[in-house]
């Protein structure tokens, strides 16, 4: 009896420590894909830059369909938002397929219909 308990101790400790793990890797790829997508897509979000809409095809839009874009518009730090204009992010996740739904707080900016 006190070593099935033991045992049953046991397994919820390494399963605690497995949900951290996970938790931790999880994280550190949202962070990866957003670094991912800042680079990419520079030239599509951040300010002062004027460059046409990306194509489908593209570096930036492989990355955007790939991503959680809800987790990514949490991840945006001051810093980030600094840089870049949260109406072009809206408007790249959905040139490139992985829209942003209406109403969707991204960061403190509200998805419109047409992402401005």
């Amino acid at each position: 009896m006190g070593s099935a308990r033991a045992t049953g101790v046991y397994m919820c400790i390494i399963l605690v420590i497995f949900a951290i793990v996970s938790s931790n890797s999880s994280a550190y790829q949202v962070l990866d894909v957003k670094d991912d997508i800042m680079q990419n897509c520079r030239f599509y979000i951040f300010k002062n830059l004027g460059t046409p809409d990306p194509k489908y095809s593209s570096l930036c839009c492989q990355d955007v369909r790939r991503a959680n874009v809800v987790n990514i518009c949490q991840q945006f730090t001051d810093q980030d938002k600094a840089k870049i204009d949260l109406w072009k992010w809206a408007r790249v996740t959905r040139m490139c397929g992985n829209a942003l739904a209406i109403g969707t707080n991204c960061a403190g900016y509200v998805v419109h219909s047409a992402a401005q």
